[in-house]
């Protein structure tokens, strides 16, 4: 007789017990979004569409001046008649920075995701006509990209710009009409807060009045933290104090 689930693998609690934050930082420029994660443990990895870099490394290394930290930056404007070979020449380059920071760094920062997102797009052609609707291929090409970093032991963290939102709105002329609400949304491929752990808001300008508040958060102590906000200001190392508030039973040289 065949052995009951022969074909099968059983699940045990060692194959998904991975201390490691996977997970979106969305908020207003000066949100200490890059600041965060610049917290992690090193070697840190930046792949970064931003050049936003300035004031915020710099400060990071005068106070941990042994932290190691990589970049490398991409030059990405579109607006040229070659743009779609030029985002799928700059996308195969990205994919395997993307790998190798996810394999050789503890912590790998993607600054912007929302530009991530463009260049995909673009790099399948998706340049923006209204009467594109094949998005299947860039939508596959992208989740194998973020469940390869799913299979590391490295902390991941998407930086997410923010967009106005649009709606039925009264407009200056008392009609009724599409157009922006006033509320703002974080910006990006809409399937990246089921593909990542936890989504944190930024709210503010420096450390003295910056929050974030918790959505969803998949970990031992996500129960006891979503919904809640968090003055950054409080914590001393707000990546490394995070960490441990989403796995209550790690040690905190885990996140230095």
């Amino acid at each position: 007789m065949a052995k009951p689930f022969a074909d099968y693998q059983r699940v045990k609690v060692e194959d998904y017990d991975k201390h490691r934050l996977f997970g979106i930082s969305a908020g207003e420029p000066g949100s200490w979004k890059t600041s965060f994660w610049l917290d992690g443990p090193s070697p840190i990895g930046i792949l970064s569409f931003d050049k936003g870099l300035e004031g915020v490394v710099d400060r990071i290394l005068r106070a941990e001046p042994d932290k190691e930290i990589y970049v490398k930056e991409y030059d990405w404007c579109p607006g040229g008649e070659d743009d779609v070979e030029k985002a799928q020449e700059m996308l195969e380059e990205y994919k395997t920075d993307f790998a190798y920071f996810v394999r050789n760094c503890r912590t790998t920062l993607v600054d912007k995701e929302n530009d991530l997102w463009l260049l995909m797009r673009f790099a399948f052609g998706l340049t923006g006509d209204n009467d594109q609707k094949d998005y299947d291929s860039a939508n596959v090409a992208y989740r194998r990209l973020i469940n390869m970093a799913k299979g590391s032991n490295c902390n991941v963290g998407f930086i997410r710009g923010m967009k106005d939102t649009w709606g039925e709105v009264t407009k200056w002329n008392g009609k009724k009409g599409r157009g922006p609400t006033g509320e703002r949304e974080g910006s990006g491929h809409k399937e990246l807060v089921g593909l990542t752990h936890f989504n944190l808001a930024h709210q503010g300008v420096g450390p003295e009045d910056v929050t974030i508040t918790v959505g969803k958060v998949r970990g031992p102590g996500g129960y006891a933290i979503a919904g809640q906000t968090f003055a950054i200001g409080d914590w001393e190392h707000p990546f490394r104090e995070f960490a441990q508030l989403v796995f209550p039973d790690s040690e905190p040289e885990e996140w230095i």
